[in-house]
Protein backbone atom coordinates (compact mmCIF):
# COMPACT_ATOMS: atom_id res chain seq x y z
CA UNK A 1 0.00 0.00 0.00
CA UNK A 2 2.90 2.73 0.25
CA UNK A 3 4.13 1.69 -3.04
CA UNK A 4 6.84 4.39 -3.73
CA UNK A 5 5.69 6.42 -1.04
CA UNK A 6 9.00 7.26 0.90
CA UNK A 7 8.78 6.31 4.60
CA UNK A 8 11.41 7.66 7.09
CA UNK A 9 14.03 5.79 8.88
CA UNK A 10 17.36 6.78 10.50
CA UNK A 11 18.72 4.06 12.70
CA UNK A 12 21.22 1.95 13.53
CA UNK A 13 19.86 -0.94 15.35
CA UNK A 14 18.72 -3.87 13.17
CA UNK A 15 17.11 -7.23 14.08
CA UNK A 16 16.91 -10.42 12.44
CA UNK A 17 12.94 -11.78 11.83
CA UNK A 18 11.53 -14.10 14.04
CA UNK A 19 11.27 -17.56 12.99
CA UNK A 20 7.90 -17.72 11.06
CA UNK A 21 6.98 -14.32 10.44
CA UNK A 22 7.18 -12.63 7.14
CA UNK A 23 9.46 -9.94 5.99
CA UNK A 24 6.86 -6.97 4.44
CA UNK A 25 9.64 -4.23 3.79
CA UNK A 26 13.40 -3.82 3.39
CA UNK A 27 16.00 -1.47 1.87
CA UNK A 28 19.41 -1.75 0.43
CA UNK A 29 20.49 -1.05 3.83
CA UNK A 30 18.45 -2.41 6.26
CA UNK A 31 16.98 -5.64 5.20
CA UNK A 32 14.29 -6.47 7.44
CA UNK A 33 12.29 -3.13 8.21
CA UNK A 34 8.64 -5.17 8.48
CA UNK A 35 7.21 -7.89 9.73
CA UNK A 36 4.61 -9.52 10.63
CA UNK A 37 3.70 -12.81 12.58
CA UNK A 38 0.39 -14.16 11.02
CA UNK A 39 -2.75 -12.30 11.85
CA UNK A 40 -1.48 -10.93 15.34
CA UNK A 41 1.77 -9.15 15.16
CA UNK A 42 2.51 -6.52 12.30
CA UNK A 43 5.97 -5.00 13.40
CA UNK A 44 7.63 -2.01 11.34
CA UNK A 45 11.57 -0.23 11.76
CA UNK A 46 10.14 3.46 9.96
CA UNK A 47 7.93 6.07 10.40
CA UNK A 48 4.58 6.22 8.13
CA UNK A 49 3.41 9.06 10.65
CA UNK A 50 5.91 11.43 10.43
CA UNK A 51 4.77 14.93 10.19
CA UNK A 52 7.11 17.99 9.65
CA UNK A 53 5.91 19.47 13.18
CA UNK A 54 7.05 16.52 14.90
CA UNK A 55 10.03 15.49 12.58
CA UNK A 56 11.81 18.87 13.58
CA UNK A 57 11.85 18.15 17.05
CA UNK A 58 13.65 14.87 15.96
CA UNK A 59 15.88 16.87 13.88
CA UNK A 60 16.90 18.87 16.62
CA UNK A 61 17.17 16.14 19.15
CA UNK A 62 19.31 14.09 16.93
CA UNK A 63 21.31 16.50 15.00
CA UNK A 64 24.73 15.33 15.71
CA UNK A 65 24.03 11.95 15.04
CA UNK A 66 22.49 12.96 11.40
CA UNK A 67 25.47 14.57 10.99
CA UNK A 68 27.49 12.01 11.57
CA UNK A 69 25.49 9.84 9.71
CA UNK A 70 25.84 12.08 6.66
CA UNK A 71 21.95 12.51 6.45
CA UNK A 72 21.53 15.72 4.33
CA UNK A 73 19.07 17.36 7.48
CA UNK A 74 17.31 20.76 5.18
CA UNK A 75 17.00 17.77 2.49
CA UNK A 76 14.75 15.81 5.04
CA UNK A 77 12.51 19.04 6.11
CA UNK A 78 11.73 19.54 2.27
CA UNK A 79 11.10 16.17 1.90
CA UNK A 80 8.56 15.72 4.82
CA UNK A 81 7.02 19.20 3.76
CA UNK A 82 6.74 17.59 0.13
CA UNK A 83 5.31 14.49 1.67
CA UNK A 84 3.32 15.68 4.78
CA UNK A 85 -0.24 15.06 3.24
CA UNK A 86 0.70 12.07 1.04
CA UNK A 87 2.84 9.50 3.65
CA UNK A 88 0.28 9.78 6.18
CA UNK A 89 -2.91 9.22 3.53
CA UNK A 90 -0.60 5.92 2.47
CA UNK A 91 0.56 4.55 6.03
CA UNK A 92 -3.40 4.92 6.83
CA UNK A 93 -4.06 2.34 3.62
CA UNK A 94 -1.24 0.36 4.61
CA UNK A 95 -2.47 -0.49 8.22
CA UNK A 96 -6.01 -0.53 6.97
CA UNK A 97 -4.85 -3.37 4.39
CA UNK A 98 -2.95 -5.40 6.95
CA UNK A 99 -6.48 -5.20 9.19
CA UNK A 100 -8.52 -6.39 6.47
CA UNK A 101 -6.31 -8.64 4.90
CA UNK A 102 -6.25 -10.55 8.47
CA UNK A 103 -9.78 -9.93 9.08
CA UNK A 104 -9.41 -7.95 11.91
Amino acid sequence: MLGNVPVLHWHGDEFEIPKGAVRLAKTELCPNQAFSVDTHILALQFHMEADPTVIESWLVGHCAELSNAGIDIPKLREDAKRLRQELPAAGKAACIAWLEQNHL
